[in-house]
């Protein structure tokens, strides 16, 4: 049986859509954080308020954040960089500071540690590798400096990780990951 040129265009633009919808789906499931490479939780999630005094200097307000953040490798190795950025700058953890005032990061480092983890350096790049099947558990603090009166928390926008690192893109965890609010006050 022949298919009419008719019905045949009309199957390559329901292929089409298929294709978008498909690409729109994962997403959202991106988002909503299922992802089919990792599984993130967030363990431990703190922050505190600091007053910083110095002799003959105004005092300042500052914020310390913790997280403690597992990552298990699920169907494949997976390749996270070892560093916070805001911007456009490549890292594994890409962050934004949210609150009612003007704030700067202060300090920020990331800590791993996990059964099987291990440090891949190519360049001057660093990545934890997380062998499928294997949790890494990642350390994080920052600290932001704020003004007196102002409430601020760190959100993480998005986790970019590598399945190879010689990839030329990186795989996006897009679920945001929010510290505690805290208040400089």
């Amino acid at each position: 049986m022949k298919i009419p040129a008719a019905d045949k265009k009309r199957i390559k633009e329901l292929n089409t859509q298929i294709k978008e919808l498909q690409t729109k789906l994962a997403q959202a499931q991106k988002l909503e954080g299922k992802d089919p490479y990792i599984e993130v939780k967030v363990v431990k999630n703190q922050a505190r308020f600091q007053r910083v005094t110095k002799k003959s200097v105004d005092e300042k307000a500052s914020a310390s954040f913790f997280l403690r953040i597992t990552i298990l490798a699920e169907q494949a190795d997976v390749y996270i960089p070892l560093s916070i950025a805001s911007g456009k700058k490549v890292a594994g953890f890409m962050y934004q500071i949210e609150g009612t005032g003007v704030g700067a990061i202060d300090t920020a480092n990331v800590r791993v540690r996990g059964e099987g983890v291990s440090q891949v350096t190519i360049g001057t790049l660093s990545y934890t590798k997380v062998p499928v099947g294997k949790t890494a558990i990642f350390e994080i603090r920052a600290s932001i400096k704020g003004s007196f009166g102002k409430a601020y928390k760190l959100v993480f926008t998005r986790l970019n990780y590598k399945l190879h690192p010689s990839d030329a893109r990186y795989q996006q965890y897009l679920k945001e990951i929010p510290s505690d609010m805290v208040t400089l006050s």
